[in-house]
């Protein structure tokens, strides 16, 4: 058996793999599409800096560069994507300012720690941008916690 042929039985057995665990999870929400092909998550961004403060964001990846927005307190922007299952991997960075003179880079979609690989992936992601930094909500604890 050459080299390709076993990259692609070792990709075949994983993604039987993934989609038979995926199968399996148990959900409390019947939101979550846990087809493996057809999956896809969303991303909420929050604006909770107070004292009046407009949040500026400027999300991007790779492939897409998804625009400046201005988020009024305590409003909302969000987006969604496919995430890559099975190859590469998805990551998406925002720039977060607000006055006088703030600004914070962070991963808000990183397949690596939100991702299948995980376990039970971000379908929903939400996220509260405070002075402090971002709070991604925990639906263990049904708390926005810093990472």
């Amino acid at each position: 058996m050459t080299i390709s042929q076993k990259t692609k039985v070792h990709v075949l057995v994983i993604s039987l793999l993934v989609q038979i665990a995926l199968s399996k999870v148990e959900t409390s929400s019947s939101h979550y599409d846990v087809n493996w092909s057809t999956i896809q998550s969303m991303v909420r961004i929050t604006n909770r800096l107070g004292d009046g403060k407009q949040l500026k964001l400027h999300c991007k990846s790779s492939d897409d560069d998804l625009g400046l927005h201005v988020l009024a307190p305590n409003s909302f922007w969000s987006f969604k994507f496919t995430p890559k299952v099975f190859y590469g991997s998805t990551l998406f960075f925002c720039q977060f300012t607000w006055l006088p003179g703030q600004f914070k880079w962070f991963d808000i979609y990183d397949d690596d720690r939100d991702g299948v690989r995980r376990g039970i992936p971000c379908i929903y992601c939400f996220w509260d941008i405070t002075k402090e930094g971002p709070c991604r909500f925990n639906e263990k604890d049904h708390a926005f916690n810093m990472l």
